[in-house]
């Protein structure tokens, strides 16, 4: 009797083509790709242009893409050092880029791409010191009150009352422009008067408790955006009706330049907000720890360089006391 031939076929099932594409390998990340993909979203541009500046200055063909960051050394990260500062970059931003640059040779470290010998060389080159000239400013309690003035002359009730809300939130907890416009409704909760702010500097959370001010404010925006989900800021279109789309760290800037405008304030960024949050607390007698808690900073140091009090503030401090 005849043995039946058993036939073989070399073309894969249905099934077996499906598992082989659940694993199919992961394009590989470059070392500046795993570096940025490490900070919080809301740093990542600054650093970005940094370190695309750094790679430039290193090899004028090249971009923070395209640079081997593998070939860091101590005396290429010297010389980005003094050509920074000679090209008059700011001492906080040379020493911004000197931790991104160490931050990209840590991740080379740990690929197994450098050795420890060359990472601790690098980690040797020092920060540069001097004095940190401050940015901003904090504005007056009439200059609030004259952007408060100017978002109720606007026309449109939502407009009014969400601009209105936007500012004395930002003046009365300190919070960010990215952490404002990431705010969702679940965050504020009305009940106990606090703000979770989720979406913190460095992946950070905080709970903020808001002033009465600032609780009505929310309030009447609350009566014109409604209680569904979402962003807690909206935008507002050209008739006035109020947009399923959150409001962005460019339309705040926008917002708050508009006020500006009809106010006569003079000019101010919304960072300056947030200075103005920290100096008021400070103006209060309120102690600096506590401060840099509600400000979400790590260091006190950081705090301290918020502080817009000014001489007065030095005057009063020895001239009350008593002996």
């Amino acid at each position: 009797m005849p043995r039946a031939r058993v036939v073989s076929s070399t073309k894969p099932s249905k099934s077996h083509t499906y598992s082989l594409k659940l694993i199919a390998k992961p394009v590989p990340q470059s070392i500046f790709e795993i570096y940025i993909n490490s900070l919080a979203p809301a740093g990542r541009s600054g650093i970005k242009s940094l370190l695309n500046t750094s790679a430039v200055i290193l090899d004028p063909k090249s971009d923070v893409y395209k640079y081997p960051w593998e070939t860091l050394s101590f005396a290429k990260v010297s010389r980005l050092r003094a050509e920074l500062l000679s090209l008059g970059y700011a001492v906080a931003t040379v020493n911004l880029a000197l931790s991104a640059l160490r931050g990209l040779a840590k991740v080379a470290f740990n690929l197994g791409m450098f050795s420890a010998d060359e990472l601790a060389r690098i980690h040797a080159v020092k920060r540069v010191r001097g004095n940190v000239v401050r940015k901003g400013r904090s504005l007056s309690r009439s200059e609030v009150r004259a952007l408060l003035s100017a978002a109720r002359s606007q026309e449109g009730r939502a407009r009014k009352t969400r601009d209105g809300a936007l500012v004395l939130l930002a003046c009365g907890s300190g919070l960010r422009s990215a952490e404002l416009v990431s705010l969702e409704m679940p965050d504020l909760n009305l009940e106990s008067g606090s703000i979770h702010v989720k979406r913190g500097k460095g992946r950070k959370e905080r709970k903020m408790y808001l002033s009465k001010a600032v609780i009505k404010a929310l309030k009447l925006w609350l009566e014109v955006r409604g209680e569904e989900e979402g962003a807690l800021f909206c935008r507002i279109n050209k008739v006035g009706s109020v947009s399923v789309a959150a409001l962005s760290k460019t339309g705040l800037a926008g917002i708050l330049s508009n006020l500006t405008y009809i106010s006569g304030v003079p000019k101010f960024t919304p960072h300056d907000l947030r200075r103005t949050f920290i100096t008021r607390l400070l103006e209060s007698g309120v102690d600096i720890n506590t401060v840099r808690q509600l400000a979400g900073h790590s260091n006190i140091a950081t705090t301290a360089s918020y502080d817009f009090r000014g001489e007065k503030a030095l005057i009063r401090a020895t001239q009350g006391l008593t002996w």
